[in-house]
Parts: structure tokens; C-alpha cells; sequence
């Protein structure tokens, strides 16, 4: 994945829905995105691109992160989207270059949707 894929903690979509996942046997985990899926399972994007599902007994909560709007508008009318909080922007910044897999993800539910 090149880095051209990696989220923007500066520069979010309407998508994005950053959160802290308290996943089972991993503790938090900080990510781009987290959406529950009609299944159950949860579907996470991390900072780094790579996007993994998690069935419902390994989440032990969601805990979302606030998102801001900021500067001038675009082209769209529409001022672009960054995550609140300073150290949680720091964060994602550092996150954006490593990894943060969950220890016990099911390669075989690792998938994109």
C-alpha cells in the first residue's frame, strides 16, 4: 500500500469515523474508521490504509473521536475535516508511517468492502 492511500488526520472525508476500539486481548486500538457491519462484526481502517474486520466478541467498546471543521472552503463549498483534538492528530500523524494490527486478526476475514 503506498502512501498516497494513508487517511489524513488533517484532511478527513465524511466517511472517516475515527475512534478508539478496546478490542479484546489487543487493548485500544486507534483508527481511521469503525463501522459495524449488518453482520455484527466490526469494520476498522487503520492509519496506515489497511482496513480488517472483527467479530463482535472481540469489541469491547467503540469510543469515537471527535472531527472539526477548519480554514477556507474548497472548490466543493465545504471547509475540509480534521480530527479535533491536537495529540489525537499527532497521533494519527505518527500512525500514518507504522502499523497498529490487532494481535489475533483472522487473516482470513482481513478484507476490503
Amino acid at each position: 500500500m503506498s502512501l498516497a492511500d494513508n487517511p489524513d488526520p488533517e484532511n478527513l472525508t465524511n466517511a472517516d469515523k475515527p475512534a478508539v476500539v478496546d478490542v479484546d486481548g489487543s487493548g485500544n486500538v486507534y483508527v481511521v474508521s469503525a463501522k459495524v457491519r449488518e453482520n455484527g462484526w466490526l469494520w476498522l481502517k487503520q492509519w496506515d490504509g489497511q482496513t480488517f474486520k472483527l467479530p463482535p466478541h472481540r469489541v469491547n467498546a467503540v469510543q469515537r473521536i471527535r472531527k472539526e471543521r477548519y480554514g477556507e472552503a474548497g472548490s466543493s463549498g465545504m471547509k475540509p475535516q480534521r480530527i479535533e483534538d491536537e495529540d489525537w492528530r499527532r497521533r494519527a500523524r505518527e500512525m500514518t508511517s507504522g502499523t497498529t494490527d490487532v494481535d489475533g486478526a483472522d487473516e482470513a476475514v482481513v478484507a476490503d468492502d
